[in-house]
């Protein structure tokens, strides 16, 4: 018999509220623009930051758990080899995450004109947490690495199960 699954809309609902956060946190940062001064307004970015990365660590957690059971249960409708391509997708997913991150990352530091350590930048003397690099710590590209290396994780842990049982 074919039946669909029921859709976990509460963990769907809970990873709209992952993205929303990334734009609180893009939002919250600021921008540097060339030829002003620096913000003296803080950085309010901060008081998104932390609670974001509280709902990532624990949206990781429930996917590494969901996916678990949804591979196991997806395994014999599959195969092997329709299977194996779930856990290479996601380290592909992982790997272009990596990448995507550097460039944000190298493109941050043209803009603000160095990091931390830079006479010439911005950000000389802040410290790496201030008003403009709070998006370094929680973007997609971190939201995607972390979804799917929850993924692959999840794969390994559906493995064991299998093994441990057969």
């Amino acid at each position: 018999m074919n039946r669909i699954k029921r859709i976990n809309k509460p963990y769907f609902i809970f990873l709209f509220w992952n993205v929303l956060m990334i734009f609180a946190v893009h939002g919250l940062t600021f921008q540097h623009e060339a030829g002003k001064g620096v913000s003296g307004n803080g950085n309010p970015g901060i008081l998104i930051l932390f609670p974001s990365l509280l709902t990532f660590l624990i949206l990781c957690i429930w996917t590494v758990s969901l996916s678990k059971w949804w591979l196991y249960d997806q395994q014999q409708r599959w195969g092997k080899k329709k299977h194996v391509m779930v856990p290479l997708a996601a380290l592909l997913l992982c790997v272009l995450s990596v990448f995507w991150q550097l460039l944000m990352i190298k493109d941050l530091r043209v803009q603000l004109g160095g990091f931390t350590n830079d006479p010439n930048s911005v950000v000389y003397r802040f410290g790496w947490l201030n008003q403009y690099t709070n998006t370094l710590y929680y973007n997609v590209p971190i939201l995607l690495f972390g979804l799917s290396l929850s993924i692959f994780i999840g794969w390994l842990m559906e493995r064991s199960v299998r093994k441990n049982g057969s």
